[in-house]
């Protein structure tokens, strides 16, 4: 009987403690944090908010539906399309610019009719490029030809009335008027509506990429040089020659890809004369091509080079253009006489740019024997003819076959017109 009473007793005390637990309002039961991670490292969603009438809110859209908001779709630019044009080495020879002021009259210099037969392709697209070798500092330099050049600034009036609006100005004769001739080459191009590239007054203005925009695509253009013929700036200058290193190429490749879509790099380079790439070229080739530059355009051989695809390891495209030969010039012999332009389209397509349709139109310069008469012929439209009363006939004879042979020998004829392939 007394187990009994004390079993009663100690119920009776527990059901006391429940009914103080559940009517004592400052009495609070804990719960784990919302925030708190879990026993497995895991963190619960927050608790819903219950808002003034009782309901669970919907999403951030406002539907009401409980389900967050759809993502607006990630727009890409839209699709364009850039024609771009790139010639070779513009050489002012003596007899160029004496046979420009002939046209003239002996009063003025007149060189644009030297290229009607290749205005039309030049004035048709987007973009147009030129090597323009040696300076146009000015009369007060006194114009010259070869070694030392310096040519009337009515060249590049007309080159700019061509079309041409990318002009790159480093290359082996830059600085054959020294810096001071350079320098004031370089301020008759900014007066011009063109692009500059090769030109640098200071370390700061070299790493400001030259970038030009068309049709809603921004191209980066680096420009390199393997040297200039011995001359030198001024000591102390702030000038910079943009020479082919490696550290600086690695570095620019870098910051044109911080600005613009796509990279072009004009590089003077290569041994007069080889039809062939020198070990120099396909070294520096090999790094820009690592860096992903889009297309590297070669001058300087005095020769038409190969044109080819390469791949880097991300499995970006390059198209290398190691030479397009000479544009004008009154050079010696006929292989000098054979150049090209080459055409392609940079097309952005969703959201990825590409290079379309590369295709070289090989030019050949005409001068008569006595070095006049210059004129820039496409291959297509060269007389046959006028082989026979060349100038260069005097360095060694040859024909309109000859001259295509210097094409087809060099490059594959997936970049040649029709009228080239066997």
């Amino acid at each position: 009987m007394t187990f009994v009473k004390t079993c009663a007793a100690v119920l009776a005390l527990l059901l006391i403690a429940a009914m103080a637990v559940s009517c004592d309002a400052s009495v609070q039961i804990l719960t784990p944090s919302v925030t708190a991670p879990n026993l497995y490292g895991e963190t619960p969603p927050p608790a819903e908010n219950e808002t003034a009438e009782g309901e669970v809110p919907g999403g951030s859209d406002g539907s009401g539906d409980g389900e967050p908001a759809a993502q607006p779709e990630k727009q890409l630019p839209p699709d364009a399309r850039v024609s771009f044009l790139a010639c070779g080495d513009n050489i002012i020879h003596s007899n160029v610019y004496e046979d420009a002021l002939d046209r003239g009259g002996g009063t003025s210099y007149e060189f644009i009719h030297m290229y009607d037969d290749v205005a039309d392709i030049i004035a048709s697209a987007d973009l147009a490029y030129i090597n323009q070798e040696g300076p146009m500092g000015g009369e007060k330099y006194g114009y010259s030809g070869y070694p030392n050049f310096n040519g009337p600034q009515e060249m590049g009036d007309a080159l700019v009335d061509l079309g041409f609006n990318i002009v790159n100005i480093a290359n082996n004769h830059m600085l054959d008027k020294w810096e001071s001739g350079f320098l004031d080459t370089a301020a008759y191009w900014k007066t011009k509506d063109a692009t500059l590239i090769g030109a640098y007054l200071n370390k700061a203005d070299y790493d400001d990429i030259r970038v030009v925009e068309k049709n809603g695509i921004k191209i980066a253009l680096l420009s390199y040089t393997y040297g200039t013929n011995g001359m030198v700036l001024n000591k102390g200058s702030e000038t910079v020659i943009p020479l082919i290193v490696e550290e600086d190429i690695r570095r620019q490749c870098a910051l044109a890809r911080e600005k613009a879509e796509f990279v072009i790099c004009s590089v003077h380079w290569g041994n007069e004369d080889w039809f062939k790439p020198s070990d120099h070229q396909i070294d520096f080739k090999n790094v820009m091509v690592e860096c992903g530059v889009d297309v590297i355009v070669g001058t300087h051989p005095h020769v038409l080079q190969p044109i080819v695809w390469e791949q880097n390891a991300e499995g970006h495209k390059t198209l290398v253009i190691y030479s397009l030969g000479n544009f004008i010039s009154t050079m010696l012999y006929s292989r000098n006489m054979v150049g090209g332009m080459i055409t392609f389209d940079i097309v952005r397509k969703n959201g990825v740019i590409t290079v379309e349709n590369p295709l070289l139109h090989p030019t050949v310069c005409y001068y008569n024997r006595s070095r006049r008469g210059l004129q820039v012929y496409k291959m297509e439209n060269f007389p046959a003819e006028l082989a026979a009363s060349h100038g260069s006939q005097k360095y060694g004879a040859f024909d309109l076959d000859t001259l295509k042979k210097y094409v087809t020998g060099t490059i594959d004829s997936a970049f040649l017109p029709d009228y080239l392939k066997s």
